[in-house]
């Protein structure tokens, strides 16, 4: 007997606390190229970075209380292990997960890190060695996929899929176990029962696809060496193959080429990272394995974003026919030609020493001009790629926005002062300095007391250990560096991280709890300031490893001394690394000298003494930077916020001032800004993609500057959604009547042309350049709305809004189905159909003006700052901007150093608890 759909609906509530709400992107240049409308539900941002979390926390959650007390043990080769790790982790379960010896390194590191007992075997022998943990110590089995909680918890990636979009005519599923599609058809049975669910698996590896043709499993002689890790599995489950059999509409395979072929498009079109296996549905469609018919609604389930871009050889292609014989590690895949590509041009307004002068040569090409010619600058900066000037240069954001192929601004000044960062970063153009050289000498210290107290206190061994850096700076960087070279996993307590800088440089983002939990070596990099004073006290020194180091070569106050020798004392701690206190330390503590004449603690010169003597080739250093800049993707470091002046910030569209007046009240009282509006920097202009409310309260209330978060609209995760308006009369409507007042309501705007239509032309209809909406009503009659020839479409867009704002309710959709809208809506007289908006076109209006009605668009912002918490009082005071942007770096300087990450639907970074 197979579960019910419903249990997919149910498992959904349990899990609903803990398991993130993923993203659904589209992309209207996939749509184009295929034809039909493709909506993408990114699991790879779910935790763990994968789907299996679902299914792991549903089934763990509910054991029995003996279950759960005895633990669970499971075997996979990595996604699966890693949410068995977290659920039973955040469940307090102990865990352990039978993985292959073959295991990416990434997601086996993971899975220890999550707390589970990893023990290793070969690949064909996962299943007996389970069994034997099993029978020797009373484990309950979380199977990866043959269990009826994993599968159920599994399908609510779907259920929330059809939720957020609707129904659909087909959805694409990665086939491994027959965990995900089996949980995914019988969510579709739910909320789509018309929808085709189609299983996509690797030729390599076609044991799905056959079990559900025959209706009888059929188990690969050995596990398929597909590049898609995530689905090397010999066979799926009993109950898998049954709700398949049942509910499962087709089934078909893809290449070793064809998955790369679609993991490639979707990292540098979509912008977004996924592993092999979350490619192996769009490869199907991509491929056209199926025929989908134009306009159809298509979703596509990606699975995860567990890269190991080490072991990916990346984006490389195997040659012909090596579909039967794929790459290995013996056997590398051929290495895809690089693309041809413009050479850079670098403007050098500052003589160079000739060894930076080579390493820029080597990176485009380089034209030298006088530093004081600004008006021979602003001729060439345009064609430029990267720009670097001399002392006490200024590049105001004037002479930057002539730059619109800049990628890097160089300067050989320690600060920035003559630099208009603000600009610079809103532009996406990173800046390349030397402030000082200290950054790699505090590294190398740093990185040689580690090495004394693995000598002394530990095995002797960094490889393979966990660093957790507390602090990403330049230092902390640095030391990244260097520890990954030591093969050590490199946990970060930052929230300057991004996704693409965690995936750059090989670290991962945690809160300090789970950091210091969790590693081996913990070393301090945080500036020293109200906030960081004794940021390692008695509390957080409980949470380490009694095996565990602690190395702090910076600020002697960042650790509370007394509560670390009591902790050694104890054995608490396997022992420490602290610098000799400095001159200025004139009266130190009783501890602070006991401390240092421990037994367990490395006593090393202060850093402050290795930097006196300290000389670098700094234009070698920023020669290097730029040249990086380049040639490297853009990531982001920091949380871009700025604080601007409030009249550069602008709307995009109408504001409810009624809102703002109660708004205005609030803030007066609180005294705090707590969440910063969103913008982009476009045209000279912070364009607000959320937040107009509290910015329009600010500029009621007086106040000269607003901070802003400033989110580059190419960066990965970017979207723009365009709303529905579902209309309902204020009594019950009676029949077509109803949509006929409103008509005739509608029919007395100036400039709007209305004309009845229907389902094949009212899409096609939309994309005319004079098209505005298209109505559907209660009846299932269509009327589409124009503006006539002359008239302002913003001006008679807004003037629909207003007018069926006023005759009656209004609701936010993205439903166009009308049973489903009555049945939310039971007073539903029609639901307005609007276009996709570009954002570009978003941003030009409200660049110029113009503005939307409110209510249309919503804006998906990754990275998203809540509970920043500033001070309005500061705010608002009359003094310099520069002034004030430095007490803003200062304030936001001591918050990150506590902060902790938390990553939502849209994710979202949160600067206070």
């Amino acid at each position: 007997m197979i579960i019910t759909p419903e249990a997919v609906v149910d498992a959904a509530d349990r899990i609903a606390h803990v398991a993130h709400r993923t993203p659904v992107l589209t992309s209207r240049t996939v749509d184009e190229r295929l034809g039909y409308h493709v909506f993408f539900k990114c699991e790879n941002l779910q935790r763990i970075g994968a789907f299996k979390f679902r299914g792991a926390y549903n089934a763990i959650s509910r054991l029995s209380a003996a279950e759960q007390t005895a633990g669970v043990v499971t075997h996979s080769s990595g996604n699966h292990a890693q949410g068995v790790a977290l659920a039973a982790r955040l469940l307090g379960v102990r865990a352990v997960v039978v993985m292959p010896e073959d295991s990416p390194p990434n997601k086996r590191a993971a899975t220890a890190g999550y707390g589970a007992e990893i023990v290793t075997c070969p690949a064909l022998r996962r299943e007996e060695v389970t069994a034997d943990l099993i029978a020797a110590h009373g484990y309950t089995l979380i199977h990866p996929y043959d269990n009826d909680d994993i599968i159920a918890g599994q399908g609510t990636a779907a259920l929330e899929l059809f939720d957020e979009v609707g129904p659909l005519d087909y959805l694409f599923v990665p086939v491994g176990g027959g965990g995900l599609i089996s949980g995914s058809a019988l969510a579709a049975q739910v909320r789509a029962p018309n929808c085709r669910v189609v299983g996509v698996e690797p030729a390599l590896g076609d044991d799905a696809g056959q079990s559900w043709r025959d209706g009888r499993i059929h188990k690969l002689d050995a596990v398929p060496a597909t590049i898609a890790d995530g689905l090397r599995t010999r066979a799926i489950g009993q109950r898998n193959l049954a709700i398949m059999g049942r509910y499962v509409s087709d089934m078909t395979t893809v290449s070793e080429a064809e998955i790369i072929d679609a993991l490639e498009f979707i990292w540098s079109r979509l912008k977004i990272v996924v592993e092999p296996s979350a490619a192996v549905p769009f490869a199907a469609l991509l491929a056209g394995r199926t025929a989908v018919p134009a306009g159809a609604r298509v979703g596509v389930l990606l699975s995860g974003g567990n890269v190991d871009v080490a072991g990916l050889s990346l984006f490389a292609r195997p040659p012909a026919g090596a579909d039967e014989q794929p790459a290995t590690a013996e056997q590398p895949a051929r290495p895809l030609a690089t693309k041809a590509r413009k050479p850079s041009r670098i403007l050098l307004c500052a003589p160079i020493e000739d060894a930076a002068l080579e390493v820029l040569r080597a990176a485009g090409e380089v034209d030298v001009i006088p530093a004081d010619d600004e008006e021979l600058l602003l001729s060439r900066i345009g064609d430029s790629h990267a720009l670097i000037v001399g002392r006490n240069q200024r590049i105001t954001a004037d002479v930057i926005k002539y730059g619109y192929n800049l990628r890097a601004i160089g300067t050989l000044d320690s600060h920035l002062d003559n630099i208009d960062v603000s600009t610079a970063r809103a532009l996406g153009i990173e800046i390349c300095y030397a402030p000082d050289s200290r950054s790699v000498t505090i590294a190398e210290h740093t990185l040689g007391r580690l090495l004394a107290l693995a000598g002394r206190f530990t095995d002797g061994r960094l490889a393979g250990k966990t660093l957790g850096l507390i602090g990403f700076g330049l230092v902390g960087r640095q030391i990244a560096q260097r520890a990954a070279a030591f093969d050590m996993r490199i946990l970060v307590n930052q929230p300057r991280l991004t996704p693409e800088l965690a995936l750059a440089s090989g670290v991962e983002a945690t809160d300090l709890i789970q950091l210091l939990a969790a590693s081996d070596f913990i070393s301090l990099h945080v500036p020293f300031t109200e906030e960081t004073d004794a940021i390692i006290g008695a509390a957080e020194l409980r949470h380490m490893k009694p095996t565990a180091v602690l190395a702090n070569m910076g600020h002697t106050d960042l650790v509370d001394e007394a509560a670390l020798l009591q902790a050694l004392e104890a054995g608490e701690l396997a022992g420490a690394a602290l610098a000799n206190l400095p001159a200025v330390v004139s009266d130190p503590t009783p501890a602070s000298l006991a401390l240092r004449d421990h037994p367990r603690v490395h006593v090393a010169p202060h850093v402050s003494a290795l930097l006196d003597n300290q000389l670098r080739d700094s234009s070698l250093d920023i020669a290097r930077q730029v040249a990086a800049a380049l040639t490297a993707r853009r990531t982001s470091e920091t949380l871009e916020l700025e604080l601007v002046p409030i009249e550069q910030v602008v709307p995009h569209e109408h504001i409810d001032m009624k809102r703002v007046a109660r708004l205005v009240d609030r803030l007066e009282e609180d005294g705090r800004l707590i969440n910063p509006p969103i913008t982009t920097y476009w045209k000279g202009r912070f364009i607000i993609l959320d937040g107009a409310t509290r910015y329009s309260s600010l500029n009621q209330l007086g106040y000269p500057h607003a901070i802003v978060q400033v989110v580059d609209k190419d960066r990965e995760g970017f979207q723009l959604h365009t709303w529905y308006h579902a209309v309902s009369a204020e009594e019950a409507p009676d029949a077509e009547d109803t949509f006929q007042q409103l008509h005739t309501r509608l029919a007395q705007i100036d400039g709007l042309i209305l004309s009845p239509t229907n389902a094949d032309d009212a899409q096609i209809a939309l994309q005319r350049p004079e098209s505005l909406c298209f109505f559907i009503d209660r009846q299932g009659g269509m009327t589409l709305a124009e503006a006539a020839p002359g008239a302002s479409k913003l001006a008679v867009m807004n003037g629909i809004v207003d007018t069926y704002n006023a005759w009656g309710r209004v609701e936010r959709t993205l439903l166009t189905d009308i049973d489903r809208l009555v049945a939310q809506f039971p007073r539903l007289v029609a639901v307005a159909v609007f276009p996709q908006f570009s954002p570009e076109d978003v941003f030009d209006a409200a660049a110029n003006g113009d503005l939307l009605p409110a209510g249309l668009t919503r804006f998906v912002i990754p990275g998203r700052i809540l509970r920043l918490n500033a001070d309005l009082e500061r705010l608002k005071r009359d003094e310099p901007l520069a002034e004030k942007r430095a007490w803003f770096n200062e304030f936001l300087a001591g918050k990150l150093s506590r902060s902790r990450l938390r990553v939502y639907q849209e994710p979202v970074v949160l600067l206070d608890e």
